[in-house]
This record gives C-alpha cells, sequence and structure tokens, in this order.
C-alpha cells in the first residue's frame, strides 16, 4: 500500500467512513472505467468533498485528502483510491502524482489572481514545473492567459458552459503548440471561483477536473 493510500485511508477514517463496498471512496479506478456504475450517479458522502476527474476519456472521482495554507493560497490535495494525487491552488494545478505523465511540482511567477482577471483582457506570467517521466527539472514557460467565449468541447457534466466565465492558458513559443489549459469560473457570493479546469500535461496526455456535485 502506497503512503498516499495509507494517508487518504487514513483521512477517511477520521471522517467517519466505512469501508462499504462500492461507495465513491472505496470504488477502484479499474472498476469505474468498466461495467460497475456511473461515477456521475454514484452516492456522495455529505462530509467529504469530490473531484469529476477525466483522463484519456475515462472518469473517476478523487477525494480531497486535506488543505494546506500557504502565502499565496491554500493548496488542496485529491486523492483516487488508487493513489493518484491532483494538487490544486486557485483550481490551478500545482503538482501530480501517480498519472501517465506527472507534472510533480509547478511554480508560478507574476501570476494574476482571478479577482484581477476580471477587469483585464489578458495578461502573461512565468511558469516552471518538474516533469516526470524523463527527470525534466525547472523546465521554463512564459504564459499568456486571457478570457475566451464558452468552448463547446468541454467535459463538463451538469452544467452548461454558457454558465460559466472561461480563461484559456497558452505556452508562448515557437513551432509546435505546447501544453495548454483552460478554466470555467463561477460568480458566488462576489467571488470568481474555478469550478471546471483542463490541462495538457504533454501533446498526449490531458486531464480535467471539476467541482462534484455539479451545482446549478
Amino acid at each position: 500500500m502506497t503512503f498516499p493510500l495509507k494517508l487518504l485511508l487514513a483521512v477517511l477514517a477520521l471522517a467517519g467512513l466505512s469501508a462499504c463496498i462500492h461507495t465513491p471512496v472505496t470504488l477502484t479506478v479499474a472498476e469505474a472505467f468498466s461495467q460497475g456504475p456511473s461515477v456521475d450517479a454514484l452516492p456522495l458522502n455529505p462530509q467529504l468533498r469530490y473531484l469529476r476527474v477525466s483522463t484519456q476519456g475515462r472518469t473517476a472521482l478523487m477525494v480531497l485528502g486535506y488543505v494546506d495554507p500557504t502565502d499565496s493560497g491554500p493548496i488542496e490535495t485529491w486523492y483516487s483510491r488508487e493513489g493518484e494525487v491532483l494538487r490544486l491552488q486557485h483550481g490551478r494545478m500545482v503538482g501530480t502524482a501517480g498519472l501517465a505523465v506527472d507534472w510533480r511540482a509547478v511554480r508560478y511567477t507574476g501570476l494574476p489572481a482571478w479577482a484581477e482577471m476580471a477587469g483585464r483582457a489578458a495578461a502573461e506570467f512565468e511558469r516552471q514545473r518538474d516533469e516526470m517521466p524523463g527527470y525534466r527539472f525547472n523546465v521554463a514557460d512564459k504564459v499568456a492567459l486571457r478570457q475566451v467565449r464558452a468552448p463547446s468541447n468541454a467535459a463538463l457534466a451538469g452544467l452548461k458552459a454558457a454558465e460559466l466565465v472561461w480563461y484559456e492558458e497558452t505556452v508562448l513559443a515557437a513551432g509546435r503548440p505546447p501544453p495548454s489549459a483552460r478554466y470555467g469560473l463561477r460568480d458566488k457570493d462576489g467571488v470568481r471561483t474555478v469550478v471546471y479546469g483542463e490541462q495538457c500535461l504533454s501533446a498526449q496526455f490531458c486531464m480535467s477536473w471539476q467541482t462534484w456535485p455539479a451545482q446549478p
């Protein structure tokens, strides 16, 4: 049993969960992708927070393990039962583990807050990432962020793209287009929050995540 999985099970125990078969937490990735019940129809534990995560046309649920406060905002660490890890800060990926392609750590410089983007057409910032496999460290990108129209091909469930405000990130580089990202935000109580995100970690591997269940 991997350390992330041990930690996840400990968190769930503290939350008072029992190891029931076919609950969102105990459902394995393989079961979620096979002929079992759709993850969209699974009953959820109201004591937990979930992400609906899609990769390569497959969908599973992840559960929030813990939140780390930092000077630049809280970092959420999400787990699947199999030990895959997704770390998000303000809805943007800051690290993964256990995926076919991992960005183990992502660092941003000059990144504007979502509230700042409400009054701006576009912005630029710098990003550094450590990528596996291949042991690529401190890969540097200059990234442009701009508001875009609602897309027609987002992996949204339970929401219409037109209900959200959309932003797209594009890496500024010559030649072959590098990995990019897209975010759907909603205004709630005067705060603009990411409810959907997608990121390509390579030209062949992309993933999306959505706060779950969808809130109409």
